[in-house]
This record gives C-alpha cells, structure tokens and sequence, in this order.
C-alpha cells in the first residue's frame, strides 16, 4: 500500500511539473512560423541580414577511441571537450574548471551525478560563456567533477545549439 501512495505521489508530482511544459508547448505550436531568414542558433535571435554568412554547421571526426572531441573557447580559454549527449549539463574536469577560475569551495561538492558506477560527487557552477562554431553561448549550467578525465560537453549547452546528428564517422551540431 505504501509503494502505491508513492508511486501516485510521484504520478501527481510529474503531472504538475509537466503541465506548464505542456501548455508552452501548445501556446508555440499556436504561434506563426519563423521567417526562413531567422537565425537557425536561438529562437530568440533577430533575422539575419541580407547577404550575412548562416552560422555554421559543426562537424566532428570520430577519433580512433570512438569518440567525438571539440575544442570550445570557453571565455578565452581553450577546452577540450568529450561530446556527450548523454550527460545533462557540461562537467569540467577539476584542471579545466581551475585554469577557467571556477574554484568550487570544497563545501560546495556534493552528491549529485548518476553515473554507470554509482553517485558522483559534483559542485555547481556557471560557465559566464562559451563559444562554439561562432555562436556564443552564455550562463551555461555545469559542474565540476573531481577525477574526470576530460571535461564533457552535455546537454545544458548542445540542447541550446540545435540538432546534433550522428552521420557515419561525423557528429553533425546544426541549427
């Protein structure tokens, strides 16, 4: 009986947080298309001018390991970066968040990634800007995670680029 009551609770829970999402997105399906001529990076963005360069596409080789690395100006600095579309926000490694001057206080970690091997230890920070295929992104949501190997380039910053297409050997970011 206890498990019911909580799966309900959980059931009534996601419902409510859904349904906001749910009329958002049916007052955007209501509004009328974007001209052709918007920019294909932010939905928010002014059309383009006549006779501009579109923003480019983002075309990534796989490397011998299977995986797909970018290098990223990450507020003038160079990172590279795991593409993981699996991860849910941009995880720098500890080396990478310090060169970047986001020094989490060590109060600050705590156990909030899922991971293949369990819980990991992560603190939060705000990546000020990033700067992928020449669109800037800024206020990027991140952690820092103690012992990754490489920072990882997640959702909170590719869901703002556009599709992200796998195409052979080739990762396609477009907007």
């Amino acid at each position: 009986m206890n498990r019911f009551i909580i799966i309900a609770g959980l059931v009534l829970i996601s419902s409510a947080l859904l349904a906001p999402r749910l009329k958002v997105e049916s007052e955007v399906a209501e509004r009328p298309a974007k001209p052709a001529h918007s920019s294909p990076w932010s939905k928010d963005a002014p059309p383009t001018k006549r006779g501009a360069v579109p923003a480019e596409m983002v075309e990534i080789a796989r490397d011998a390991q299977g995986q797909f690395h970018l290098n990223v100006d990450v507020g003038g600095e160079p990172v590279r970066f795991l593409v993981d579309t699996g991860a849910d926000v941009v995880a720098l490694t500890e080396d990478d968040a310090d060169r970047l001057g986001l020094r989490p206080d060590p109060s600050e970690y705590r156990p909030m990634l899922q991971t293949a091997s369990g819980t990991g230890m992560a603190a939060p920070v705000e990546i000020e800007r990033l700067t992928i295929g020449g669109h800037d992104l800024t206020g990027i949501e991140a952690v820092v995670v103690p012992d990754l190997p490489v920072s990882l380039l997640g959702q909170s910053a590719l869901r703002r680029l556009g599709s992200v297409t796998l195409k052979g050997d080739r990762l396609l970011i477009a907007g």
